[in-house]
């Protein structure tokens, strides 16, 4: 089974694999140092998007329950965990992982100075649990080709979330925040 995706105008068939995460070549600027010159770091590809819906499909499927009952409680966990952070509390999700509320404020000289108006914004946070951990450790890495317009073949992981891609180098772990749209642990 393949899944086909396009972006920036550019078509790639993808093999549907477990446990396994395509990334591409993105040239990047040093932003602390923009004299250097720029270098390639892995960002993820992103095959689509599995939306609510998607998720209550497969749930329905692998449970005696009906399409309106999973629908029912995963409308009702939304509200709940609102609710929940909405009133300061650490929501956990058992081994999948925790949400919780941060702010970034404007510093004060003393404790009494420091009201809420210095308070600039607040986040959702999430702390990965024992399951999304696991996951982590477990993927490969399939770099993309643009050349042939498929993906590279030769991948393995060395349990450590480190895959390595068609040329037998093992990734490094620089590059930071290299995954696209993600924002760094905050939602």
């Amino acid at each position: 089974m393949t899944t086909t995706n396009k972006t920036k105008k550019k078509a790639y068939v993808l093999p549907v694999t477990e446990n396994q995460v395509f990334y591409a070549a993105v040239q990047r600027q040093n932003l602390h140092d923009r004299s250097k010159p720029k270098l390639y770091y892995a960002q993820v590809h992103h095959s689509g998007r599995a939306s609510l819906t998607t998720l209550q499909a497969r749930i329905t499927q692998m449970s005696a329950l009906s399409k309106g009952d999973v629908q029912s409680v995963l409308s009702n966990l939304i509200e709940v965990i609102l609710g929940e952070l909405r009133n300061g509390r650490i929501v956990e999700i058992g081994d999948l992982g925790s949400l919780y509320v941060s702010v970034c404020s404007k510093g004060a000289a003393t404790e009494k100075e420091l009201t809420s108006a210095a308070i600039k914004s607040a986040h959702i946070n999430f702390r990965a649990g024992a399951d999304l951990k696991a996951l982590m450790n477990s993927l490969s890495y399939l770099k993309l080709s643009e050349d042939a317009g498929t993906a590279a073949t030769d991948t393995k992981s060395d349990g450590k979330g480190n895959g390595t891609d068609s040329d037998k180098t093992k990734g490094d772990g620089t590059g930071g925040n290299t995954g696209g749209d993600s924002d760094g642990g905050k939602i």
